[in-house]
């Protein structure tokens, strides 16, 4: 009764030994490890570039500056910056604290500073750019060119002007709702549809995740691959099975005993 008693531990051992075997099996191919890891691989090899550190620094850098560039264009890209509505009074004042009459006053700001006076004269952008059709078309008439012989001709002769003009209705239009922003959030969920916030969401919210998580990166590329993982285990998982397998039917065999009777054959047991 002793041996039939370890006989059945044994079984029992052996068994648990293979539905372990099978758990892991099981988990390795119904969470798709193997290929969820080669994916995660993929994904740190590309994303190696963008971790390094240098990358890193100028990403901050380049940043800081596009967030400059930004904040000197919002005043006066559109209406709705402001600075088109302060030039008149920019004026007044000056007309108030030197007795200049208005027309004297621009017409001292255009003899001393032409080019600051002209920008003052521009604003807002937007402007410009609802000019630049009438534009066009007066061009077209007087050089007796088709559209796109004039926008070859300039392009030709006057390629950083023709560059300012072609880009110029694009980036008026688009300021205050960029084209194709549509459900384009921060990370906490605010809407972004400007500009403005564009440059906001780089600098506070993805280039802060490259700065924090460089390290992090480093450390978990710097070792080895990941993408053996899945491999390995479901190799073990089906050695596991195969010697539990294996060790169950040989726990489960029985001789017949000199008396007569039957008596478990000695099998090894899983160590504990």
């Amino acid at each position: 009764m002793h041996s039939r008693s370890e006989s059945r531990s044994a079984v029992l051992q052996w068994v648990v030994v293979l539905v372990v075997g099978v758990l892991v099996v099981t988990l390795v191919l119904g969470l798709g490890l193997i290929s969820r890891l080669n994916d995660g691989q993929k994904v740190l090899d590309a994303a190696k570039p963008a971790f390094t550190a240098t990358r890193v620094a100028g990403d901050r850098a380049g940043i800081n500056i596009i967030s400059e560039d930004v904040d000197m264009a919002d005043p006066i890209v559109t209406a709705q910056g402001g600075a088109a509505a302060e030039v008149p009074k920019l004026v007044a004042f000056v007309s108030q604290k030197t007795g200049l009459s208005q027309a004297a006053v621009l017409s001292a700001l255009q003899k001393n500073f032409p080019h600051t006076t002209a920008l003052l004269q521009t604003l807002p952008l937007s402007s410009v750019t609802a000019e630049l059709p009438g534009l066009l078309g007066f061009l077209e008439k007087a050089l007796h060119l088709s559209q796109t012989q004039l926008v070859a001709a300039l392009e030709t002769n006057f390629p950083a002007l023709t560059q300012a003009i072609t880009n110029l209705p694009a980036v008026t239009s688009g300021w205050d709702a960029v084209p194709g922003a549509t459900g384009f959030t921060r990370f906490n969920g605010s809407p972004v549809k400007t500009v403005p916030e564009v440059a906001t969401y780089f600098s506070a919210d993805l280039i802060p995740i490259l700065e924090t998580q460089r390290a992090d990166y480093e450390h978990l590329v710097s070792t080895s691959k990941i993408n053996f993982i899945g491999p390995l285990v479901l190799i073990i998982g089906l050695i596991v099975i195969i010697y539990g397998l294996l060790m169950l039917l040989l726990a489960a065999r029985v001789e017949p005993s000199p008396s007569g009777g039957a008596a478990a054959r000695p099998v090894a047991q899983p160590s504990t």
